[in-house]
C-alpha cells in the first residue's frame, strides 16, 4: 500500500509535514500528493468492504478526487492502487445491477462508467495501474483506461474480464479498449471465456507492462509514472513473424476481423447453442466497435432471465460463504493439517490431490501399492499441467508430492485430523471403515464419507462417536468439479460440520450443507433425471436424440453421456439404493442395466458402454460421439427407434429434476432455496442460465410448473405428480424467493 509523503508546495516550506489525509476508513478515494519526481497516487480503499468494488455511488468521489490530482501544481504523473490487501478491484457492485429497473437505465449506468474511466484516460499526465490480488470486470477497464499496468507477481494477482459469467458483457468500455490493446482474437477470448489471466502471460500478451515482486509494486510503478512522464515509456515487445502477420492479416484490416468474428460465433454456438445471450452480444459489440454499441447491449443484456439466473447463482454463492450449518455461529472449526484417505482410486485419488495442492499433508490407504502409485502419478500428472500453465514451478510440483505418501496399512493415520472414505459403495466395507479408524487414530478424528447415496446415518450406526461422522459428498473430477455437499445427522456435532465446512472452502469449493437421506440432495434430484432419460430408451428414443434434448435445455452433458462417464455399474449401485428408499412417489424402470453389467458393459472406463471408446478415449465423427448400436440389443424396441420430440423430452427431464429439489426443501433435506440452486447448478449440470430449480419455479411460476407436471401426470404415471409445496404454492401464488427476487 502506498504511504503519504511529505511534499513542497509554494504556500508550504519544504520541512513542515504536509496535513493528515483522512484514514481508509473514512474516503473510498484518497489522493496522495506528489513526490519529488512529480508522481503523485490515488489510493481505491472503499470502506467497510474486504475487497474494491466500483458502485455507483463511488462514481461522483471519482471526479472529486481527481479534481484534487489536478490541483497538484507539481504533478507530472499518477498512479492508481488499491489500500486492501486482498486485491486492486472485484469488479461492479452486483447490487447496484440487480437494482437496475430497464434497458434504458442500464445502458445509462454503461455509460457513467465510460465517463468515469475516459476521465482517466482523457487525465492530461500518464497514469498507471499498480496492481495486486484481483483485477476483474470494472477493475480491468479501470486500468485499461490508465496508460500503463503493472503487477505483482504475486499467485494471487489475476486480470480478468468475467462479465460473461453473469450474462452480461463489459459496460465500462472494456469491449472497445480490450482489443486495441491485445488484438481482437486474445481480447475475443478473455471475453467470451470470462477466464483470468495470471502476470507473467498478461505481460507477454501486452496487458500489463510490467510484474514484480509484492514488495517493489510501488517503487516500480513510481519510477515507471516518473519515466512515463519523461517520455521514456516501457519498450515495445517485439513479436515474432509469424504473430506479425496474423495481426497484419486478421487484425488490421475489415475483412481479416470479419474472419475472426464468423469463426468465433460459430463456436459460441457449438459450445452453448444459442441458450446464452450475452457471448453473441459481445461478438456483435466488438465488431462495431463504439462505446454506444457496448453501453446499449449493456443495458438489454442486464434485463435478460439468462443474465438474471446467472446473477441469482452469484447471490447463492456468496449467500452460502457464511453458511456453516446449524448450530455452529458460535462454534470454532478445528485446524486440519493432516488427512487420511481411505481408497486410492479416481475419487480418492482427486481429493488427495486437491488436499495437497492446498497445503494439507495426506496418507492414502488402499489394498495394493499398485494402487497407491497409480494415485500419487495421478497427481503428479494434475500437478504437472498446473506447472505447465505457470500456476508454480518444478519445485512447487515437488513440494506437493512431498505431501503425499501412502501404502497398504494405517501407518500415518494415527495423527489424522480427517479420515475421508471413498470406498466401494457397501455399508459393510464403510463400517469395517469407520471401526478401524476409531481404533488406529486419535480418538477425536472426524470420519467423512464420500459415499453417493448411502444415508449417513446407516454408516454411521455401528460407530463409537456418531457425532464425528459427516457426508462429505465430492464430484467427478475433484480438481474441477465446484462444489462438495456436506451431509449431517441428526448426531453430527457443530463442531464437526463447521471443520468440513472450512476445510472443503481451503479446497477451494463451493459448500453446501444438508440433512441426511438417502442420496441427499444433489444424488436424490439427479435420480428422476436419470430415470427418465432410462424411461426414454425403454420407449424406444434413440441415445443421441436423448442427450440431445437435455443439451438443447441447458445441461453441460447428455443423461446418457453422463451414465457412460460416471460408470454404468456405479450407476446401478444409487438406482439400488434410490428404489429401496423412494418407490413410493418415483417409478422406476424395469432392469435393463444387469444385462449391461453381465457383458462388462460398464462404460468409458472399461472401453464398452453407449458410445465407442478406444482406449478410454470417445470415438468420434465430426465432432459427435460415436453410439454403440450393440446397446440397442437390451431395449425391448431393438434398434427401432422413435422420432424425437426434444422439446417434449427436455421438459421431463427438467420437470423430473425440479419436482423432487421442491420435495427435498418439503422434507427438510434443504435448509434454504440457495443451497438446492447452487447443489444443482454446480453439483449435477442443472442449466446454469436458469439460476437453478428453485429460480425456475419463481421464473415460471408454481401455478404454470405445477399444470405442467400434472400433464406430464396424465401421461406418464405417478412421478410427475407435483409435490405438495408446488400444489399449495400454485394455489396461493407463493414463490420461494419472494415476489421481487
Amino acid at each position: 500500500m502506498a504511504t503519504t509523503t511529505t511534499t513542497h508546495t509554494p504556500d508550504q516550506p519544504a520541512s513542515q509535514p504536509a496535513p493528515p489525509l483522512p484514514s481508509a476508513t473514512q474516503v473510498a478515494l484518497r489522493y496522495e500528493r506528489s513526490d519529488a519526481q512529480g508522481v503523485g497516487c490515488i489510493v481505491i480503499d472503499v470502506p467497510g468492504q474486504k475487497v474494491n468494488t466500483l458502485s455507483v455511488a463511488l462514481m461522483p468521489k471519482f471526479e472529486t478526487v481527481f479534481e484534487e490530482a489536478r490541483k497538484d501544481p507539481n504533478l507530472r504523473a499518477l498512479i492508481l492502487t488499491s489500500g486492501k490487501a486482498a486485491g486492486f478491484i472485484a469488479g461492479a457492485d452486483i447490487g447496484d445491477l440487480n437494482g437496475v429497473a430497464s434497458a434504458d437505465d442500464g445502458a445509462r449506468l454503461s455509460r457513467q462508467g465510460q465517463q468515469a474511466m475516459d476521465r482517466i484516460a482523457s487525465f492530461g499526465v500518464p497514469t498507471v495501474a499498480a496492481i495486486h490480488g484481483d483485477c476483474l470486470g470494472g477493475g480491468l477497464e479501470l486500468a485499461l483506461a490508465c496508460t500503463a499496468r503493472i503487477l505483482s507477481t504475486d499467485p494471487k494477482t489475476k486480470l480478468g474480464l468475467p462479465e460473461v459469467q453473469l450474462g452480461l458483457l463489459p459496460g465500462a468500455g472494456g469491449t472497445v479498449r480490450l482489443p486495441e490493446l491485445i488484438g481482437l482474437t486474445a481480447a475475443l477470448d478473455m471475453m467470451l471465456t470470462g477466464k483470468n489471466i495470471r502476470p507473467d502471460k498478461a505481460v507477454k500478451m501486452g496487458l500489463a507492462d510490467m510484474a514484480v515482486p509484492h514488495g517493489q509494486l510501488m517503487a516500480a510503478a513510481r519510477q515507471l509514472a516518473a519515466d512515463l512522464a519523461a517520455g521514456k515509456g516501457p519498450k515495445e515487445k517485439k513479436q515474432d513473424m509469424q504473430a506479425e502477420v496474423q495481426e497484419l492479416l486478421l487484425e488490421r484490416n475489415a475483412l481479416g476481423r470479419m474472419v475472426v468474428l464468423r469463426e468465433a460465433r460459430k463456436k459460441v454456438m457449438q459450445q452453448s447453442k444459442g441458450l446464452y445471450p450475452s457471448p453473441l452480444r459481445i461478438l456483435d459489440v466488438v465488431g462495431k466497435g463504439t462505446y454506444e454499441a457496448e453501453s446499449k447491449a449493456f443495458g438489454a443484456l442486464l434485463m435478460t432471465p439468462e443474465s438474471r439466473g446467472l446473477r441469482h447463482l452469484f447471490h447463492c454463492i456468496t449467500t452460502l460463504k457464511k453458511s456453516d450449518g446449524p448450530g455452529t455461529a458460535g462454534v470454532q472449526a478445528r485446524p486440519v493439517t493432516h488427512v487420511g484417505m481411505l481408497g486410492a482410486g479416481l475419487m480418492g485419488s482427486g481429493i488427495a490431490t486437491v488436499l495437497a495442492d492446498k497445503g494439507v499433508t495426506v496418507r492414502l490407504k488402499d489394498l495394493t501399492h499398485d494402487a497407491i502409485g497409480h494415485s500419487l502419478e495421478y497427481a503428479r500428472k494434475v500437478y504437472g499441467k498446473a506447472r505447465r500453465r505457470k500456476r508454480y514451478n518444478a519445485g512447487g510440483v515437488h513440494q506437493r508430492m512431498g505431501r503425499l505418501s501412502g501404502g497398504i496399512d494405517y501407518a500415518g493415520f494415527g495423527q489424522a485430523d480427517v479420515v475421508i472414505e471413498a470406498v466401494l459403495e457397501k455399508a459393510s466395507l464403510k463400517h469395517q471403515m469407520i471401526e478401524d479408524i476409531e481404533r488406529v487414530t486419535r480418538k477425536e478424528a472426524i470420519f467423512a464419507t464420500n459415499t453417493s447415496a448411502l444415508p449417513i446415518g446407516e454408516i454411521a450406526a455401528k460407530a463409537k462417536h456418531p457425532e464425528r461422522v459427516i457426508g462429505m459428498h465430492f464430484f467427478s473430477p475433484v480438481e474441477k468439479m465446484p462444489l462438495v455437499e456436506v451431509i449431517i445427522t441428526d448426531k453430527t456435532a457443530p463442531e464437526v460440520t463447521k471443520t468440513i465446512c472450512q476445510l472443503s472452502r481451503k479446497m477451494g469449493k463451493h459448500v453446501i450443507v444438508v440433512r441426511d437421506c438417502a442420496g441427499f440432495y444433489t444424488t436424490r434430484v439427479l435420480a428422476p433425471y436419470m430415470v427418465e432419460a432410462t424411461f426414454m430408451l425403454i420407449e424406444g428414443y434413440a441415445i443421441e436424440d436423448i442427450d440431445e434434448a437435455a443439451t438443447r435445455v441447458g445441461f453441460p452433458v447428455g443423461p446418457i453421456t453422463l451414465m457412460d462417464e460416471v460408470g454404468i455399474d456405479v450407476g446401478q449401485k444409487v438406482l439400488e439404493t434410490m428404489r429401496a428408499h423412494y418407490s413410493g412417489h418415483m417409478e422406476f424402470p424395469p432392469d435393463n442395466i444387469s444385462k449391461f453389467l453381465d457383458e462388462g458393459r460398464l462404460g468409458r472406463k472399461a472401453n464398452k458402454g453407449f458410445f465407442l471408446y478406444e482406449d478410454g478415449e470417445s470415438q468420434l465423427v465430426k465432432g459427435h460421439k460415436v453410439v454403440d448400436e450393440t446397446a440397442y440389443d437390451h431395449m425391448p424396441n431393438g434398434r427401432v427407434t422413435r422420432l424425437a420430440n426434444l422439446d417434449e423430452m427436455g421438459e421431463r427431464m427438467v420437470l423430473a429434476l425440479t419436482n423432487e429439489a421442491a420435495r427435498c426443501m418439503e422434507e427438510g433435506v434443504l435448509l434454504d432455496p440457495e443451497s438446492g440452486d447452487l447443489g444443482a447448478v454446480f453439483g449435477i449440470g442443472f442449466p446454469p442460465f436458469q439460476g437453478g430449480p428453485f429460480r425456475y419455479v419463481d421464473r415460471y411460476g408454481a401455478r404454470n410448473v405445477a399444470s405442467r407436471l400434472r400433464a406430464l401426470e396424465l401421461r406418464f404415471g405417478k412421478r410427475f405428480a407435483p409435490t405438495k409445496i408446488l400444489s399449495d404454492m400454485a394455489d396461493t401464488g407463493g414463490t420461494f424467493y419472494g415476489k421481487g427476487a
